[in-house]
């Protein structure tokens, strides 16, 4: 088990010590263009909410405290003051399929599963005839296995800056045939995040926000790990072997990106908000900025990141901006919120795309409907549809000092829906004050 603290050490520092990494113009690494990195190589830095999720990943139009940061920074407009230090959020996904392997049932009964290295195997794998957690990621495509995200931040007034990482295990199969044919691939993120929201007219009827956010982001994945490799990392008992030196022939990419988030609200009478919002925005180049390295190419000079990834020009990956729409409605009832506090909500994203691909399919995959119901200001229910996936989840807040949040939800990761749906599980945890 040390052992794979370790590889998940070794992934952190990547990018958390990536001031002391260089490039090396030597390394090669096989198939960056493949299907199976697209996620990691260019896909936008998304922090978890484990709201949005519950609510079908719709948002844009309501007032979400610091969060709002990355949905729609037109909502810091609104009042607030949120102090996260810290909030972290795990996500597990494929969850019914690992729980259909008995997985759960044989840890309570006995533990060392995950910590004996012979047990963990057959946990990974499966054996006597019975599947292990591997199996649950069969199927041809991408796919993940988790996500963890922590971070520290503030909103005070319209202001809000955070600082977030988070980690990424992707995985993808070729065929879906076998469970050696299943490639992982750790990515971790890095963002420093910057935002302002505007409210013009206040004390009219009508209203209007606006809000933009920047941020620098840092990203570093490796090239994929085959399940075998995952399980020769786990020494067996009385080896001699190095479980590292498998990722230390790996090739790293680090790239860094410079997104722009632009929001806009029209907020009505009774609580109706109308939000369109531009998101992924790239400053530079127009997307990541990528240079290949590998973990020994950690050094000691805190500089080099100036002169070794900010100025490398190995290669770029284009990441597309994103416009979305959105509606909401959050009622004011006179006062009585304390005791029922609804909201309701409906986004369209990637507008853009949809008239790209004008069919119901695309349209379906598009909307995101949710909603929200705060009792007491304690209790949260929540639920939505997720283009067409189900989500619910709940929440509990305790004297605004500690949030404690669950959601269960469907993802799409193929390209059409019902290609590969994955279910995920998020818990998330802020700790601080936040109203």
């Amino acid at each position: 088990m040390n052992s794979i603290k370790k590889i998940l050490v070794t992934v952190f520092i990547v990018f958390a010590a990536c001031s002391s990494v260089f490039a090396a113009d030597d390394i090669v690494f096989e198939g960056i263009d493949h299907a199976m990195y697209s996620n990691a190589l260019s896909a936008p830095y998304t922090k978890t909410s484990a709201r949005i999720m519950a609510m079908g990943g719709a948002g844009l139009a309501v007032f979400n405290n610091q969060d709002s940061l990355y949905i729609n920074p037109a909502s810091l407009g609104a009042r607030g003051l949120v102090f996260n230090m810290p909030n972290v959020a795990v996500t597990l996904y494929n969850v019914k399929g690992i729980y259909d392997t008995g997985i759960v049932t044989s840890a309570i009964e006995d533990p060392s599963i995950f910590t004996d290295p012979e047990k963990l195997s057959s946990t990974l794998l499966g054996s006597d005839g019975k599947p292990g957690i591997l199996s649950a990621l069969s199927g041809y495509g991408r796919n993940k296995l988790a996500t963890v995200d922590a971070g520290v931040g503030f909103k005070l007034g319209r202001f809000a800056l955070a600082v977030d990482t988070q980690v990424n295990l992707n995985t993808y199969t070729d065929t879906g045939n076998s469970i050696a044919d299943i490639q992982i691939i750790p990515q971790v993120d890095a963002a420093l995040t910057a935002g302002i929201g505007l409210r013009f007219f206040r004390d009219s009827a009508i209203n209007f926000d606006i809000g933009v956010s920047a941020a620098l982001q840092i990203r570093a994945f490796m090239e994929s790990i085959s399940a075998q490799d995952a399980l020769d990392m786990i020494p067996a008992e009385g080896s001699e072997s190095d479980p590292m030196a498998i990722l230390n022939a790996k090739p790293v990419a680090i790239g860094w990106a410079v997104p722009l988030t632009v929001g806009a609200n029209v907020n009505f009478p009774f609580g109706f908000t109308l939000a369109a919002v531009a998101s992924n925005i790239q400053l530079v180049n127009g997307g990541y900025n990528y240079m290949i390295t590998n973990i020994e190419g950690l050094t000691g000079d805190p500089m080099s990141i100036v002169s070794d990834v900010f100025e490398s020009d190995a290669f770029t990956a284009k990441s597309d901006m994103n416009l979305s729409l959105g509606f909401g409605w959050s009622p004011d009832l006179g006062g009585w919120e304390w005791l029922a506090d609804p909201t309701v909500a409906f986004d369209v994203v990637d507008v853009i795309g949809l008239f790209d691909d004008i069919s119901l399919n695309s349209f379906l995959t598009r909307v995101k409907v949710g909603a929200e119901l705060q009792l007491f200001k304690f209790l949260e229910l929540r639920g939505g549809l997720n283009s067409g996936y189900a989500s619910v989840g709940l929440g509990i807040n305790l004297f605004n000092l500690i949030h404690l949040e669950a959601s269960y939800y469907w993802n799409e990761f193929g390209e059409n829906l019902g290609d590969r749906d994955v279910d995920a599980l998020t818990i998330r945890l802020n700790i601080l004050w936040e109203r």
